[in-house]
């Protein structure tokens, strides 16, 4: 049944290809940048896997792409130099950028990963102004298309405040301001993740809200962007439940359509039982295509593998039964998912096991390799909290860091921007996402490659009567001896326990 899957989908492909052309005639430049691994403030999980999607994305569009990941303000400004230069002659630009954004007095400034905000001037010499990108865009005669999710929580608008004192600090906002578009050209459209002066979601998965929206509906076919951005609107407002709207500004001369397809309408109509299968609000296709849109969800309805509803999505991302096709998936990975954590938990508590009755004639501690599914991870604030460290766990992590050579400074237990940065550089070392965060995972990882390394820490104990301060040192060298102890297991079976 594959043969058949993968054949339909080469069809399809195929038939996209010669009936596209049209649209490839125009030139179309993209400048995309993701900024996560910032030095200065908590680090982002997902803008680079936005940009890196959305430039995927922007390519199968027929866009020459200038790329960007965690830019410092020279690397973005010479980025933006280099597209501004090639977009004087094209026909469609666009931005998209995924980081840290903040507004001061109306005036909208992305934040590179370099930047530190310790006074007022450096909105001119640390950020890169949004009305600056735009007006570089409108330079040329085409038509400009801006995406910014850059809305969410922006520690850095913060310390920007207090460095301006209190009857100043109300102009800062860690949401951007509502812009005017430029009318130079065939005009401008600038789509904004979330309402102005709001802040805007990063997101539990591998993309924001907003970037996730938009790699759903921004190829659907023969659709003017107007109607993208309306649909973007409705998948984000529902799928925040109703905490986030995108917000957008048009001001644009003519319909804008990115996929532009040309298809032969056959005689044949869609029956009546084939319409109530379809997606609410989907597109009626052409009988031919109907069929090869049937054959594809059907064969996925009867063998429930996920791989033939994808085969579906990949080659109709707006079909008719996209959303159904879209529900399967979510729900059979959900299945999954739930089999795999289980799973996962039986064989580390086995591999626990096995590590502690390993001879102890073996040479060197067990060093956990580095997969290719450790280095997909997400970590973020909420995986770390998952595993409930105290002082005492968090200063033997210090130790550990240091002994690794990314040095975190003093070894207390008390975690703020340095230990961060250490952690986001032994993450960047091991080719793991650079996020600031722990898992348990990262950590089984790191106490892998330390033991025997490292100091342990215990934390202070308040001086309090004899008794207290004596139970207070045994839960210490307790805790302690969860992430301290010789043998990986150790560390393994103490931190699944907590």
């Amino acid at each position: 049944m594959r043969f058949y899957v993968l054949l339909t989908a080469f069809v399809v492909s195929a038939a996209s290809l010669i009936t596209a052309g049209a649209a490839q005639a125009e030139r179309r430049l993209a400048l995309v940048v993701g900024n996560g691994a910032y030095m200065h403030s908590t680090p982002l999980a997902n803008p680079v896997n936005d940009a890196e999607a959305m430039a995927n994305k922007l390519e199968a569009l027929g866009f020459e792409t200038y790329v960007g990941f965690d830019l410092d303000k020279i690397g973005m400004e010479r980025l933006l130099r280099d597209f501004a230069r090639a977009s004087r002659d094209s026909d469609v630009n666009l931005f998209f950028y995924a980081g840290h954004g903040m507004s001061v007095n109306g005036t909208n400034y992305l934040v590179p990963v370099d930047a530190v905000f310790e006074d007022e001037t450096a909105l001119d010499f640390e950020a890169v102004s949004v009305d600056f990108v735009t007006r570089q865009m409108s330079l040329s005669n085409a038509v400009n298309l801006v995406f910014l999710d850059a809305c969410r929580d922006n520690p850095l608008s913060q310390t920007l405040s207090r460095s301006m004192g209190a009857t100043r600090s109300a102009a800062v906002s860690s949401g951007l301001a509502e812009m005017s578009v430029q009318d130079s050209g065939k005009g401008m459209a600038i789509a904004f993740a979330t309402s102005p002066g709001q802040v805007a979601l990063d997101g539990d998965g591998m993309n924001s809200p907003f970037t996730t929206a938009l790699l759903r509906h921004l190829d659907a076919e023969n659709t003017d962007i107007a109607e993208v951005f309306s649909r973007v609107t409705g998948d984000v407002y529902e799928n925040t439940g109703q905490a986030q709207r995108p917000w957008i500004n048009v001001s644009l001369t003519g319909p804008v359509v990115l996929n532009k397809v040309n298809r032969v309408v056959p005689q044949n109509a869609p029956s009546t039982d084939q319409v109530a299968l379809a997606s609410p609000g989907a597109a009626q296709p052409s009988g031919g295509m109907l069929q090869e849109q049937q054959m594809l969800f059907e064969l996925a309805r009867e063998t429930g593998d996920i791989e033939d509803y994808k085969a579906y999505l990949e080659s109709f991302p707006s079909g008719l039964y996209a959303n159904n096709a879209r529900r399967m998936i979510r729900r059979l990975q959900g299945e999954q998912g739930s089999t795999q954590v289980a799973s996962a938990r039986t064989s580390l508590s086995a591999q626990a096991a096995n590590t502690r009755s390993a001879s102890i004639n073996e040479v060197g501690p067990l060093q956990l390799p580095v997969t290719n599914t450790l280095r997909s991870q997400i970590t973020n604030a909420s995986t770390e909290a998952a595993l409930g460290l105290d002082r005492t766990g968090k200063g033997n992590i210090q130790a550990r860091l240091n002994a690794t050579g990314n040095n975190v400074g003093a070894v207390d237990g008390l975690w703020g921007r340095k230990t961060r940065q250490g952690i986001a550089s032994w993450q960047a070392i091991n080719g793991l996402q650079s996020t600031g965060f722990l898992s348990l995972a990262h950590l089984e990882l790191l106490v892998s490659q330390t033991e025997g390394r490292y100091a342990p820490y215990t934390a202070p104990v308040a001086k309090s009567s004899s008794g207290g301060s004596r139970q207070q040192n045994n839960n210490n060298n307790n805790n302690n001896n969860a992430l301290g102890g010789a043998l990986l297991g150790v560390a393994i079976g103490a931190i699944l326990s907590r």
